[in-house]
């Protein structure tokens, strides 16, 4: 009995998702810092740590928001020709908007406003990526 309440608790959706959305948004999150940390972006450790969670945090919560209206038949429409679904495109877009924020709100205050929107396009386009081929 017991051992049926845990297998039902683990293989049932968590807030109306499924496990694997909250292991590739995390992933998608450390992808990201990776990626920075190897194409030498001058930021700071604080900054990989923001955009790695935020990332993260932004595809989690738009998974969870399309799921939860039940718009993913809608939206999970691919096009014919790029193979990319109004999900994923807005995905990015909501990653792209929420990094863009959280960085000039907290860590990249002082630097110039292309340092922000290189760091939100890199984080987006790991986004389209991981979000088309491995959701």
């Amino acid at each position: 009995m017991i051992l049926i309440a845990i297998i039902h608790f683990l293989t049932a959706p968590i807030f109306f998702l499924t496990p694997y959305i909250f292991l590739w948004s995390i992933l998608n999150g450390l992808i990201t810092a990776g990626l920075l940390n190897l194409l030498k972006f001058e930021v700071s450790q604080k900054t990989l740590i923001i955009v790695a969670f935020t990332t993260a945090i932004s595809s989690i919560v738009w998974n969870w928001s399309i799921e939860f209206n039940h718009s993913t038949i809608y939206l999970n429409v691919d096009h014919p020709l790029l193979r990319v679904s109004w999900a994923d495109t807005l995905n990015s877009i909501c990653v792209f908007a929420l990094v863009s924020f959280t960085l000039s709100m907290l860590t990249c205050r002082n630097k110039p406003a292309f340092v922000v929107t290189k760091v939100s396009g890199l984080a987006a386009l790991v986004t389209l990526i991981t979000d088309t081929f491995c959701f």
